[in-house]
């Protein structure tokens, strides 16, 4: 894409690297979601100013944001839990608010939903993350390998949820030409399997096609993976 690269992402991690820990210091306190919706805002702003207000985290701050306030909510009342506990926690804790009381017409998000009348962020946060759970529930019992984990995981994301940021920058041609690639790729065998999706990566960014969605739903998985297989 010539509008990012990562050099960029890497600058704009660096707005961030406190957000996490306050959200969720603050979401253990007991914070109300007005005032943790409140920090994810000031997170978008010091990413912006950043980058020069190119989105590099928006969807990461949200997703990541609501897993880091829902697991410290949890540790403040329980020894231990699972990544089920989570998952109901997740719906407890965020879906009337966001349904109710969260607005974001302004949002690219916004915009595709309207036009494609596809699931957008927040519609995903309001069903807890259905698909992310029951993925990392399957990929978990069978693939120890953490790349592999990955890959596959991005390959199932991509076919299944309608990724807002292709869907904006290339509509739903785009989209289905994303589809049509990704499914090509095997996982017969790991090199083969890494070597096509490195093509891919480099197809995909002549294309301006960026799957920023399922990168955001990959990130929430590799945090479950981390807080339950301990790895």
């Amino acid at each position: 894409m010539s509008d990012m690269d990562g050099a960029l992402f890497l600058r704009s991690l660096f707005g961030l690297r406190h957000y996490f820990f306050q959200a969720g210091l603050q979401a253990a306190l007991n914070a109300s979601p007005h005032i943790l919706v409140n920090w994810g805002k000031q997170a978008e702003q010091r990413m912006h100013r950043i980058t020069g207000g190119i989105n590099t985290h928006r969807g990461a701050i949200f997703a990541l944001g609501i897993f880091c306030t829902s697991v410290c909510k949890l540790t403040m009342k329980y020894r231990a839990f699972s990544s089920r506990d989570l998952h109901q926690a997740i719906i407890n804790d965020w879906s009337v608010f966001l349904e109710k009381h969260h607005r974001n017409e302004n949002t690219h998000g916004a915009l595709v939903k309207h036009k494609y009348a596809v699931a957008d962020a927040k519609q995903i946060a309001i069903e807890g993350y259905q698909l992310v759970f029951e993925l990392y529930h399957e990929l978990r019992e069978n693939v120890e390998d953490k790349v592999f984990f990955g890959l596959m995981a991005y390959q199932r994301l991509l076919l299944t949820i309608d990724d807002i940021n292709i869907l904006y920058r290339t509509g739903k041609q785009g989209l289905a030409f994303a589809r049509q690639q990704i499914q090509a790729i095997s996982f017969h065998d790991r090199q083969h399997a890494l070597q096509q999706t490195i093509e891919l990566h480099h197809l995909f960014s002549q294309k301006n096609i960026s799957p920023g969605g399922v990168a955001d739903m990959l990130s929430v998985l590799y945090f479950l993976h981390y807080l339950f297989s301990g790895k």
